[in-house]
């Protein structure tokens, strides 16, 4: 009996033995899970969002003759709670009237002053063309907005009525955001293409709204465990490396986005600000090349060309 008790024993330690064991591997386990879907995927080290900063400066507003532009024109402020809530809009929207959303672009602009910016719209696929389609609905009309167009003609008539193009300073008309872009056709892309000829010139950046609540989710927990007082989202234009292996990217303009507290631009979880850190130099330190501090986001599809992006 005393054999057949300790028997039972130690049977009963090897299963706590063991069910420990399995705990202590499904903690591990569930650890490098949440440290894998902590950060996203298209989060960027601070070094490569110094890098294309400095490219757009010295490849694109150099070759133009606006070197001279400041820091300050480069960044360009949205709201978080007012994106989160557009997204939001997007999403009612989506429902409401059967439109099958699938992300949002940055699409390019500027103003009659020659400052760029961008504004906001959401997608849906065109399957013809198997490219990412930004529209608006004015007046109960679904209007396209053709990036891949040169310029694009405005509507005899055109008011918002519901809230689908977004601007840093507030939602747009159809012909106002045709404004911005075909001004930034004008004041960017027609100097740049006299100078520097390319298959295409970027004029929209296209993200997921998966992708993107994603980010915001990102920068909303960062906030939390690292004190940040994120209020914002800065934009700002960037342009890749000229490496072939890019491909379609190399040397193309893109933006990246990064967070913001009132009106500053920081970078990652010690709150550097973006200016501080590229004048101080971007490869100082090993650990600018990490992803786990940082809060930009880059890596977005671009538009056009319609294929093979």
């Amino acid at each position: 009996m005393k054999k057949k008790t300790t028997m039972f024993v130690s049977l009963g330690l090897m299963c706590i033995t063991f069910f420990l064991s399995c705990e202590a591997n499904h903690e591990t386990e569930e650890t490098t899970l949440n440290a894998m879907l902590e950060v996203p995927e298209k989060v960027i080290s601070n070094a490569d969002a110094a890098q294309l900063f400095q490219n757009d400066h010295r490849t694109r507003l150099s070759v133009i003759g606006k070197k001279e532009s400041s820091f300050e024109d480069k960044a360009i402020h949205y709201n978080l709670n007012t994106l989160i809530q557009y997204i939001q809009h997007l999403e009612t929207i989506a429902t409401s009237k059967t439109i099958p959303i699938t992300g949002i672009s940055f699409i390019f602009g500027a103003n009659n002053e020659g400052k760029r910016t961008n504004f906001i719209m959401p997608s849906t696929r065109n399957a013809e063309l198997d490219y990412q389609e930004s529209f608006t609905i004015e007046n109960g009309q679904f209007l396209t907005f053709k990036h891949i167009e040169p310029n694009l003609t405005k509507k005899d008539a055109s008011f918002n009525d519901e809230n689908l193009i977004l601007s840093p300073k507030g939602y747009l008309s159809y012909n106002e955001a045709v404004t911005l872009f075909n001004e930034y056709q004008t004041q960017y892309i027609g100097p740049f293409a006299a100078k520097v000829k390319r298959d295409y010139y970027t004029k929209a950046v296209w993200y997921s709204l998966s992708e993107i609540k994603e980010y915001v989710a990102y920068l909303k927990k960062r906030n939390q465990d690292y004190n940040l007082a994120i209020t914002g989202i800065d934009v700002f234009f960037g342009v890749y490396n000229e490496d072939e292996r890019l491909e379609l990217k190399s040397n193309a303009q893109t933006v990246f986005l990064t967070a913001s507290t009132q009106q500053q631009t920081i970078i990652n979880t010690k709150g550097t600000f973006l200016k501080n850190f590229i004048q101080n130099g971007f490869f100082a330190k090993e650990s600018d090349n990490d992803t786990n501090e940082s809060l930009t986001f880059n890596l977005g599809h671009l538009s056009p060309p319609p294929n093979n992006n």
